[in-house]
């Protein structure tokens, strides 16, 4: 098995979720969006799980691979297995599904931070080749991290309180 789901929180998080009922996975995913996560495979996947849940469905391994099937988002044999692997690696090596509201949080932390960083080096690039007032609306244009840091705090405060009223737990 491939180390990776270990230790990703991306993928943990995923593997949490994975292991929730419909109920507990649609509260942990208030808020989030496949682009929160880096990896594309796991962009993929957290696509599928956010359709799943949203057309009411527990978002377990085997549904959502019938989902993925059933809409056409695992074309070709190949690309069928990787998926199914990876959907079993993923929920095999995620233990504590009670985590799944602390994982989103670092999950939405590490989305914030790649924003800030992509800011960063368009506002430095810009500083080298622009015009002033590019440059200055490169340098305000600070929306998408905005947005995303007030998600990160929301997991962080709102979405953990609501997890234990739910009593999913959060490891501290």
């Amino acid at each position: 098995m491939d180390p990776a789901p270990i230790t990703d929180p991306e993928r943990q998080f995923l593997g949490c979720l994975l292991s929730l009922p419909h109920a507990a996975a649609r509260t942990v995913l208030t808020g989030m969006r496949a682009s929160d996560v880096a990896d594309p495979a796991s962009a993929h996947v957290l696509q599928l799980v956010i359709e799943t849940v949203a057309e009411g469905g527990d978002p377990t391994p085997a549904v959502v691979f019938s989902h993925a099937l059933s809409t056409g988002q695992a074309p070709g044999e190949a690309r069928r297995s990787r998926l199914a692997l990876w959907l079993a690696e993923t929920y095999e090596a995620a233990h504590l599904p009670a985590q799944a509201s602390w994982l989103k949080a670092a999950v939405l932390e590490r989305a914030w931070r790649r924003a800030v960083a992509e800011h960063a080096e368009r506002v430095a690039q810009a500083a080298e080749e622009s015009a002033t007032d590019v440059l200055a609306g490169i340098t305000a244009d600070t929306g998408t991290a905005e947005e995303l840091w007030s998600r990160y705090q929301h997991a962080l405060d709102g979405d953990t309180r609501q997890a234990r009223r739910a009593g999913l737990g959060v490891a501290a």
